[in-house]
């Protein structure tokens, strides 16, 4: 009895090192949201332009031209804004801002041509909200997921 005790804790100990040892080289997956302890699949495009839209939607109360139109700007914008972070990751501090500044731009022209589809009091709701998500990255209070907002 006492031997097979001691085999089950040598196999104990073999496996956590080889657990221990699995991915150690590797950063996390992007996949997976700070915080969470489960893998969380990235979106594809049409995902997240759904997500993208339905958040203004419910946020402004679209009527349904508004929403049609606001579908064809974040569709226009989704390849603009499709970024291989991966860049980002191995660049200098110089090209980070440069990235940073070049999609800064964009999402800012994006957001224009969305406001110019929204009656006063829905530009007014937008901006409070861009407002928001902006302290919340500034914060560091968890990931945005997708381009300008929590999802």
């Amino acid at each position: 009895m006492k031997k097979l005790g001691v085999l089950f804790m040598i196999l104990l100990f073999a496996s956590g090192i080889t657990y221990a040892q699995r991915g150690s080289d590797e950063r996390p997956s992007k996949t997976m949201e700070q915080g969470r302890s489960g893998a969380q699949p990235q979106m594809n495009p049409e995902e997240m332009l759904k997500r993208q839209t339905q958040r203004l939607v419910d946020e402004l109360k679209l009527n349904k031209d508004q929403e049609a139109k606001v579908t064809a700007i974040n569709k226009k914008y989704m390849g603009k804004q499709s970024f291989d972070f991966s860049k980002m990751r191995d660049a200098s501090d110089d090209e980070r801002a440069k990235m940073r500044e070049e999609m800064q731009k964009i999402q800012a022209e994006k957001n224009k041509e969305i406001k110019a589809l929204l009656t006063p009091e829905q530009v007014k709701i937008f901006d409070e909200n861009q407002k928001k998500r902006e302290e919340m990255r500034k914060n560091g209070q968890g990931r945005m997921g997708g381009f300008g907002g929590p999802q």
